[in-house]
């Protein structure tokens, strides 16, 4: 089971199915792009990129073009495993998992280019409030994890509507930025799709025409569901079974009231650019040996894992990572509207940042892109610490240290040439 770190506990009961979908669009000079979107907590780079480069070679969609997101829901499949600070193998039902999905995944993607059709898109803005910023100073001062009204939270919901021009199918996308964390709190084991599961199945009942809804993670990694937040002891209480079912129903009532306004009918005029920002990691705060021996002797099994896979590297000579490289992009649906995505946990304080720089007030930024794992805090969050900043990243093998200052900048120069980068407006040079 995924969301739990190096943890090995199987799951022993489908609570919901989980889904894998794709969506191909395709503009009036033939480019194309595709996203494919997967309930799990996010699989690595080396997976990624050789699906998103078998894809490209059969169907000839630019390897920038296709992206791969995660619903990051905790309660379905580890995935990911290559890129968890362990010594142990990769469990061989997670091999044989991840292969068959692989596979099924690939056929679902050239069905989707082999059959498509002419589609009218109109793209809603509207707002949801089924998230809550999750970094709050405990009575000592320190950076825990608790519901903060006052912390940022995006509330900005965007919907895509493509609807057939013969026939009566549709396909309703829909971002939002919020974790998926409310079936492991009753159901340690269960699997389930969570609040995404519910609202997908909810529109697809209550929509007109035979749809297909899809949902798109956005800049998720410090917020929480709203539902759980007990503001008088500024925690968050454990979740009941009726908890995902409300706030799966509640966004897509969201999704449904941004669906009447009248949007914005597009013209398709896709571009799309990718590359990686390097981000450099702060050293000055790594563990010493020690510390990692001594994790390793403990009986807990994610600390156990932690303290021998550090320990037996740090005594192989091979230093923790100096950089992340930050895989990032940029995608032009039409003139005046554009999508941010970025790998990992990407905390929500980015998107002002991504906005401003861009100089596009309506940009759309999707995280859990490409890699599901590390947490990529803003300079501003560095300096106050917390799981997202400390604890967090030395699950992975880009750990233990945190994101040192600059990420920022990185960043911004990144943006900034991709933007420049983008092709030519109703070129698709």
């Amino acid at each position: 089971m995924g969301g739990r770190g190096p943890r090995f506990s199987p799951g022993t009961e489908v609570i919901d199915r989980l889904v894998a979908q794709a969506v191909v669009l395709e503009d009036a000079k033939g480019a194309q792009t595709l996203w494919l979107s997967i309930d799990m907590i996010g699989m690595a780079w080396p997976q990624t990129s050789g699906i998103r480069q078998e894809l490209s070679a059969m169907t000839g969609i630019p390897f920038d073009a296709i992206v791969i997101n995660f619903s990051h829901t905790h309660s379905g499949p580890m995935s990911g495993f290559e890129g968890y600070a362990t010594t142990k193998q990769k469990p061989e039902d997670l091999v044989a998992y991840e292969a068959d999905l692989i596979q099924r995944c690939l056929k679902m993607s050239i069905d989707a280019v082999e059959t498509l059709q002419d589609v009218s898109v109109r793209v809603c803005h509207g707002t949801s409030q089924i998230g809550i910023n999750r970094r709050r100073r405990d009575a000592d001062g320190a950076m825990g994890m608790g519901p903060n009204p006052d912390g940022f939270y995006n509330p900005d919901l965007w919907v895509l509507d493509l609807q057939a021009v013969a026939g009566s199918e549709r396909c309703v996308l829909f971002s939002h930025g919020c974790h998926p964390v409310m079936v492991y709190g009753f159901n340690w084991q269960g699997i389930s799709a969570d609040w995404p599961g519910v609202c997908r199945n909810h529109l697809t009942e209550h929509l007109e025409g035979d749809v297909h809804a899809q949902f798109i993670q956005g800049l998720a990694g410090n917020v929480r569901p709203r539902q759980l937040a007990d503001m008088t002891t500024g925690t968050f209480r454990t979740s009941e079974p009726g908890d995902y079912v409300a706030t799966g129903k509640q966004i897509a009532g969201d999704v449904m009231t941004a669906l009447d306004d009248v949007g914005e009918v597009l013209e398709l005029d896709l571009g799309c650019v990718a590359d990686f920002a390097m981000v450099p990691k702060d050293h000055t705060k790594l563990p010493e040996l020690s510390h990692w021996e001594a994790l390793a002797a403990r009986d807990d099994e994610l600390e156990k894992n932690l303290g021998e896979y550090w320990g037996e590297r740090l005594r192989a000579g091979i230093p923790p990572v100096r950089f992340l490289p930050w895989n990032v992009g940029l995608i032009r649906l039409a003139e005046g509207s554009q999508i941010a995505w970025l790998a990992n946990e990407v905390l929500g304080e980015w998107l002002p940042l991504l906005r401003q720089w861009l100089q596009d007030p309506t940009l759309i930024a999707w995280g859990y892109c490409q890699d599901g794992r590390n947490y990529m805090p803003t300079d501003e969050l560095i300096a106050e610490g917390g799981y997202e900043v400390d604890r967090a990243n030395t699950y992975s093998k880009n750990g233990p240290g945190p994101v040192a200052l600059g990420i920022n900048e990185a960043v911004r120069k990144t943006y900034l040439a991709l933007a420049d980068r983008l092709p030519t407006q109703g070129t698709g040079q």
